[in-house]
């Protein structure tokens, strides 16, 4: 009988035993390898989503300084161009700058002693801040510095959350005159949370939930900002980073051009090793549970095999044992397969160079590149191609009444519609705030038929607009005016053409918006006109100014005085009408040293007139801008300018225009009162031609109304102008104040007005606008009354 060959010991045992530690000891090995390898992809594949972090941060950041410093620049040049480093011209300008730029913390001008002449908010106007480095390396040129703590602004902004004093970064720029000698120094502070606001937009983005740690360090490798997450203390300084084998880290330069040797910093992302390879815990924990699995399967799929395979070996063996012989049974080899499980991240794809964040579209330094490209593509090939500058009308109303977020809609609503002229091959990019641009190539070789081939498309783009805009808080009805210029049409850069666009596009505007212009050369012509005649009139200031009586007459009293008017002689084109050169000033802000000098030269002539009997009761009118008005320190000018003339309020009389009610009527009401109290009367010029509003008139402390001429001119042939002058008679008898009418050029006219009730006149029946020497000679004369 034989022997029972124990079931553990047998030969399909031990083949079973072996093929299922084999299959465990693959699984644990194939477990290893996927875990090593999947270790180092996660290690390059976190490298990389590291370092297209940093170099985002450092990109914006770079981006924004240099636009903060070109800002800073171009103001400063344009301040020294022109000659307005004074308070009055710039204090404007800069409050705009600042309200424009969330960044900016202030904005101030200072001489060259380092006094301040202009700041936004008014802080520090006044202190010389010749100790402050920003001032001393911004007279030496454009200047950009390290973040630090706010000295002379700390006590009028709010302090940081932990108490400390907010931190600013200076940038600045010097003032140069035309001959390149610095007249002063204009400077910004800028917010140091922007800086934490560009980390945080950029973290926001990522895909993934793990922490990470910002930290931004100087050039000595001191920290700027230091953002760590997590328990664990953060790096003391850049050169520590490197030492701690923990962690991921990344680090990208900012580069600048100021100062020359750049600024130095040094953006550093880093992340936990342990949060980077937190999915291969996962992995191997599914592996283990697999690995498990398929050893069970293998041995039991092996159980099955060995019965069949070992059968004859075991039938042989039982053989070789009733016979007493002993047989050798050779190895048997069961053929296996390895199964390898590899995966690598895709690496992630750096847009932000070249396209816009907030819709897509290619930016601004693309789009130019592109431009540069097909301008010589075109000039190559003698063709012609088009750029389209695309600006939306009346976006900052709908900031103002339905928020940003509505606006951010609207931009990228718009931008979707604008993507589908791609299909008609031209190329749309977004160039910064509410204007895009659409560049087309390859229209043809005759230049007519190119303009209106962009014409046309010009036509399609805004038809993109006809429908209405689908934003969260109700439909929209958008609208843009377009500006379009050639391309290829001469050797010109792409900043040339780009410039080109925007005249054109400001022609659309003016012109009344929703409507396409293309570029022709009279546009530059105009402009460069414009430039000319607005430094002249700069030149012109007070040198070549001089100021014209015109004669008001009473029916009952003769001779009141004059309203003095400002004329402008040109060395070369003689006597500039004002129609030319006041609309201007008034744009640019002139009228205010020019209403300054007019008042000056009114005063010093009313003094003049006081030591005489015959004229010491004579009264002058000065016209005062709806911009000299709204200027908080105009009514301490006119005191000054009285007390340093010595002249006689009560001969002086301020025209003021209906414009100045649209703005804070209360603030109106108390300048005109603290003028009023000294003894200084008020007209209300142009009566009946702009804000007429009886509710705001009875408040204002006037004495006199104004009839406007365009209403006199024809109130002896027209009963529409006829009863209007009778109404201002009347309301102005009805609230106690004197009437009096300009523009009287005939007897008729005079005779009909006082019919009316006005016994007050101005015009050329009494008297051009003259010179002193002429007025003061005519004074003598029968009035024809």
């Amino acid at each position: 009988m034989l022997d029972k060959v124990s079931p553990f010991r047998s030969v399909r045992a031990r083949f079973s035993t072996v093929m299922g530690g084999s299959g465990i000891v693959l699984g644990l090995a194939l477990t290893l390898f996927i875990e090593w390898h999947l270790e180092a992809g996660l290690q390059a594949s976190a490298r990389d989503s590291l370092n297209a972090f940093a170099d985002e941060i450092a990109h914006k950041l770079t981006e924004d300084l240099s636009n903060r410093q070109r800002e800073v620049v171009l103001m400063a040049d344009l301040i020294g161009r022109n000659n307005i480093v004074h308070p009055e011209s710039t204090q404007d300008v800069i409050e705009g700058l600042k309200h424009r730029q969330a960044a900016y913390a202030w904005i101030g001008l200072t001489d060259q002693a380092g006094v301040v002449l202009a700041a936004s908010g008014g802080f520090l106007k006044g202190l010389n801040v010749s100790a402050r480095p920003w001032f001393a390396g911004g007279m030496q040129g454009d200047f950009v510095a390290d973040p630090h703590d706010a000295v002379l602004l700390a006590k009028y902004m709010k302090p940081r959350p932990d108490g400390e004093p907010p931190r600013f970064l200076d940038v600045a720029a010097p003032i140069k005159d035309s001959a390149g000698r610095t007249q002063g120094v204009l400077a910004a502070h800028l917010h140091w949370d922007w800086v934490n606001d560009v980390v945080a937009d950029t973290l926001a983005k990522r895909r993934k939930s793990t922490p990470l740690e910002v930290f931004i360090a100087n050039r000595k490798g001191e920290w700027l900002l230091s953002a760590p997450s997590g328990s664990r203390p953060h790096p003391a300084n850049l050169q520590a980073v490197g030492a701690d084998e923990d962690y991921l880290v990344a680090t990208q330069k900012v580069v600048t051009k100021v100062p020359a040797d750049g600024l130095g910093w040094t953006v550093v992302v880093r992340e936990d090793l342990r949060h980077a390879f937190a999915p291969i815990d996962e992995v191997r924990r599914l592996m283990l549970a697999f690995t498990a699995l398929v050893a069970a399967l293998f041995a039991w799929a092996s159980w099955l095999i060995a019965g069949r395979v070992v059968r004859p070996i075991v039938q042989l063996a039982d053989a070789a044992k009733s016979h007493a012989g002993d047989l050798s049974v050779g190895a048997i080899k069961t053929p296996g397969r390895v199964r390898d499980e590899t995966g690598v991240l895709g690496q992630a794809m750096d847009r932000l160079a070249h396209n816009d964040r907030l819709t897509g579209l290619f930016n601004r330094s693309e789009v130019l590149s592109r431009l540069h490209h097909a301008i010589q593509r075109t000039t190559a090939q003698h063709r012609y191609g088009a750029l389209l500058l695309v600006n939306l009308d009346n976006v900052s109303v709908l900031n103002n009444t339905r928020g940003h977020d509505a606006g951010d809609q609207l931009l990228i609503a718009t931008a979707k519609r604008l993507q589908q002229l791609e299909d008609s091959g031209a190329l749309v990019a977004r160039l910064g705030g509410d204007e895009f641009l659409v560049l087309l190539e390859n229209l043809g070789h005759d230049r007519v038929q190119v303009l209106e081939q962009a014409m046309a498309f010009a036509a399609r783009t805004l038809a993109q607009f006809r429908a209405p805009f689908a934003l969260e808080a109700g439909a929209y009805q958008g609208q843009a005016s377009i500006g379009a210029a050639l391309v290829g049409d001469e050797l010109i850069t792409a900043d040339d053409v780009l410039k080109r666009t925007e005249l054109a596009m400001l022609e659309a505007k003016r012109q009344g918006k929703n409507q396409a212009v293309v570029f022709d050369q009279r546009m530059q012509d105009e402009l460069f006109a414009r430039v000319q005649f607005e430094d002249a009139l700069r030149s012109a200031i007070p040198s070549q100014l001089l100021v014209h009586y015109q004669p008001q007459i009473d029916q009952h009293k003769g001779l009141l005085g004059a309203e003095v008017l400002v004329r402008w002689r040109h060395p070369e084109q003689g006597v500039i009408s004002p129609a030319r050169f006041i609309p201007l000033a008034e744009e640019t802000g002139l009228i205010v040293p020019i209403g300054q000098w007019v008042l000056e030269a009114a005063c010093r002539q009313l003094h003049q007139w006081a030591a005489d009997p015959a004229t010491d009761a004579l009264v002058l009118a000065v016209n005062v801008s709806v911009k000299e008005f709204r200027d908080p320190g105009y009514a301490d000018g006119v005191l000054r300018i009285l007390q340093q003339t010595q002249a006689n309020p009560h001969r002086l009389k301020l025209e003021l225009t209906e414009s100045v009610l649209a703005e804070d009527v209360d603030a109106v009401v108390c300048k005109m009162q603290v003028l009023k109290a000294v003894g200084i009367s008020f007209s209300l010029d142009d009566f009946g031609t702009g804000f007429s509003s009886l509710s705001y008139l009875k408040r204002l402390p006037l004495d006199q109304l104004k009839i406007d001429q365009s209403f006199v001119r024809d109130v002896t042939t027209h009963a529409s102008d006829a009863s209007i002058v009778r109404a201002v008679i009347a309301l102005g008898q009805g609230l106690g104040l004197n009437v009096i009418a300009e523009g009287v050029e005939t007897v008729a006219q005079q005779r009909l007005l006082r019919a009316y009730g006005c016994d007050s006149y101005q015009g050329y029946l009494f008297g051009r606008p003259a010179t002193i020497e002429e007025f003061e000679a005519a004074m003598g004369q029968v009035w024809p009354l």
